[in-house]
Protein backbone atom coordinates (compact mmCIF):
# COMPACT_ATOMS: atom_id res chain seq x y z
CA UNK A 1 0.00 0.00 0.00
CA UNK A 2 0.95 3.55 -0.56
CA UNK A 3 1.88 5.46 2.54
CA UNK A 4 0.17 8.68 3.59
CA UNK A 5 3.35 10.65 2.84
CA UNK A 6 3.48 9.30 -0.68
CA UNK A 7 -0.19 10.16 -1.21
CA UNK A 8 0.37 13.77 -0.07
CA UNK A 9 3.45 13.99 -2.26
CA UNK A 10 1.48 12.59 -5.19
CA UNK A 11 -1.43 15.01 -4.56
CA UNK A 12 0.97 17.97 -4.34
CA UNK A 13 2.66 16.89 -7.56
CA UNK A 14 -0.74 16.50 -9.19
CA UNK A 15 -1.79 19.98 -7.97
CA UNK A 16 1.40 21.55 -9.27
CA UNK A 17 0.98 19.79 -12.60
CA UNK A 18 -2.63 21.00 -12.81
CA UNK A 19 -1.57 24.59 -12.12
CA UNK A 20 1.20 24.39 -14.73
CA UNK A 21 -1.11 22.87 -17.34
CA UNK A 22 -3.84 25.41 -16.55
CA UNK A 23 -1.37 28.30 -16.79
CA UNK A 24 0.05 27.00 -20.05
CA UNK A 25 -3.45 26.62 -21.49
CA UNK A 26 -4.32 30.17 -20.44
CA UNK A 27 -1.13 31.56 -21.95
CA UNK A 28 -1.66 29.68 -25.22
CA UNK A 29 -5.29 30.86 -25.40
CA UNK A 30 -4.22 34.44 -24.75
CA UNK A 31 -1.50 34.25 -27.43
CA UNK A 32 -4.02 32.77 -29.89
CA UNK A 33 -6.46 35.61 -29.13
CA UNK A 34 -3.77 38.29 -29.53
CA UNK A 35 -2.51 36.81 -32.81
CA UNK A 36 -6.05 36.64 -34.21
CA UNK A 37 -6.66 40.27 -33.23
CA UNK A 38 -3.41 41.30 -34.91
CA UNK A 39 -4.37 39.38 -38.05
CA UNK A 40 -7.81 41.08 -38.12
CA UNK A 41 -6.20 44.50 -37.61
CA UNK A 42 -3.76 43.82 -40.44
CA UNK A 43 -6.58 42.75 -42.77
CA UNK A 44 -8.59 45.84 -41.82
CA UNK A 45 -5.67 48.20 -42.37
CA UNK A 46 -4.86 46.60 -45.74
CA UNK A 47 -8.51 46.94 -46.79
CA UNK A 48 -8.60 50.57 -45.63
CA UNK A 49 -5.37 51.28 -47.49
CA UNK A 50 -6.72 49.75 -50.70
CA UNK A 51 -10.04 51.55 -50.24
CA UNK A 52 -8.26 54.84 -49.58
CA UNK A 53 -6.09 54.39 -52.66
CA UNK A 54 -9.16 53.60 -54.78
CA UNK A 55 -10.94 56.68 -53.41
CA UNK A 56 -7.91 58.90 -54.11
CA UNK A 57 -7.76 57.51 -57.64
CA UNK A 58 -11.45 58.31 -58.20
CA UNK A 59 -10.93 61.86 -56.94
CA UNK A 60 -7.98 62.34 -59.31
CA UNK A 61 -9.98 60.95 -62.25
CA UNK A 62 -12.83 63.32 -61.40
CA UNK A 63 -10.51 66.31 -61.16
CA UNK A 64 -8.97 65.51 -64.53
CA UNK A 65 -12.42 64.95 -66.13
CA UNK A 66 -11.23 61.52 -67.22
CA UNK A 67 -13.62 59.34 -69.22
CA UNK A 68 -12.59 56.51 -66.85
CA UNK A 69 -14.04 58.36 -63.84
CA UNK A 70 -17.57 56.96 -64.12
CA UNK A 71 -16.39 53.35 -64.57
CA UNK A 72 -14.07 53.54 -61.55
CA UNK A 73 -16.75 55.28 -59.49
CA UNK A 74 -19.21 52.46 -60.26
CA UNK A 75 -16.62 49.87 -59.20
CA UNK A 76 -16.18 51.61 -55.85
CA UNK A 77 -19.92 52.29 -55.38
CA UNK A 78 -21.67 49.45 -57.25
CA UNK A 79 -25.22 50.17 -56.04
CA UNK A 80 -25.06 53.95 -56.63
CA UNK A 81 -26.39 53.91 -60.20
CA UNK A 82 -29.02 51.28 -59.45
CA UNK A 83 -30.44 53.20 -56.49
CA UNK A 84 -30.59 56.45 -58.45
CA UNK A 85 -32.33 54.74 -61.35
CA UNK A 86 -34.84 53.24 -58.92
CA UNK A 87 -35.76 56.80 -57.92
CA UNK A 88 -35.91 57.99 -61.54
CA UNK A 89 -35.24 55.48 -64.34
CA UNK A 90 -35.04 58.30 -66.92
CA UNK A 91 -31.83 59.85 -65.57
CA UNK A 92 -29.20 60.44 -68.25
CA UNK A 93 -25.58 59.34 -67.93
CA UNK A 94 -24.50 62.98 -67.57
CA UNK A 95 -26.92 63.39 -64.64
CA UNK A 96 -25.62 60.24 -62.98
CA UNK A 97 -22.06 61.53 -63.34
CA UNK A 98 -23.10 64.89 -61.88
CA UNK A 99 -24.60 62.99 -58.93
CA UNK A 100 -21.28 61.18 -58.51
CA UNK A 101 -19.39 64.50 -58.38
CA UNK A 102 -21.85 65.85 -55.82
CA UNK A 103 -21.73 62.63 -53.80
CA UNK A 104 -17.93 62.91 -53.59
CA UNK A 105 -18.34 66.35 -52.05
CA UNK A 106 -17.35 68.61 -54.92
CA UNK A 107 -19.03 72.01 -54.86
CA UNK A 108 -20.61 73.73 -57.87
CA UNK A 109 -17.53 75.81 -58.65
CA UNK A 110 -15.21 72.77 -58.55
CA UNK A 111 -17.53 70.69 -60.74
CA UNK A 112 -17.67 73.53 -63.26
CA UNK A 113 -13.88 73.82 -63.26
CA UNK A 114 -13.23 70.07 -63.61
CA UNK A 115 -15.86 69.54 -66.32
CA UNK A 116 -15.00 72.72 -68.26
CA UNK A 117 -18.51 74.15 -67.92
CA UNK A 118 -19.80 77.48 -66.65
CA UNK A 119 -20.78 77.70 -62.98
CA UNK A 120 -24.30 78.75 -63.99
CA UNK A 121 -24.60 75.66 -66.21
CA UNK A 122 -23.79 73.42 -63.23
CA UNK A 123 -26.27 75.34 -61.06
CA UNK A 124 -28.96 74.77 -63.69
CA UNK A 125 -28.09 71.07 -63.95
CA UNK A 126 -28.25 70.71 -60.17
CA UNK A 127 -31.62 72.48 -60.11
CA UNK A 128 -32.98 70.13 -62.79
CA UNK A 129 -31.50 67.14 -60.99
CA UNK A 130 -33.15 68.23 -57.76
CA UNK A 131 -36.51 68.30 -59.56
CA UNK A 132 -35.98 64.93 -61.25
CA UNK A 133 -35.04 63.26 -57.96
CA UNK A 134 -37.72 65.14 -55.94
CA UNK A 135 -35.14 66.55 -53.53
CA UNK A 136 -36.68 69.29 -51.37
CA UNK A 137 -35.12 72.75 -51.77
CA UNK A 138 -34.37 72.91 -48.05
CA UNK A 139 -32.21 69.75 -48.24
CA UNK A 140 -28.52 69.82 -49.08
CA UNK A 141 -28.23 67.76 -52.26
CA UNK A 142 -24.95 66.09 -51.23
CA UNK A 143 -26.33 65.08 -47.83
CA UNK A 144 -29.53 63.85 -49.48
CA UNK A 145 -27.54 61.68 -51.91
CA UNK A 146 -25.40 60.23 -49.13
CA UNK A 147 -28.37 59.58 -46.87
CA UNK A 148 -30.46 57.93 -49.59
CA UNK A 149 -27.75 56.08 -51.49
CA UNK A 150 -25.30 54.86 -48.87
CA UNK A 151 -25.28 51.12 -48.46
Amino acid sequence: MVSEKDQKKHKRGFSISSVIIGSATTIISLMYYILNKERENLKTSLYEQKTGEAFDEIIQLAKSNSPEFWAHFQEKYPSFRKKLLEINPDLKASELILCAYIYLGFNTKDIAEYTFKAVQTIKNKKYNLRKRLSIPVKDNIMLWLRKNLDE
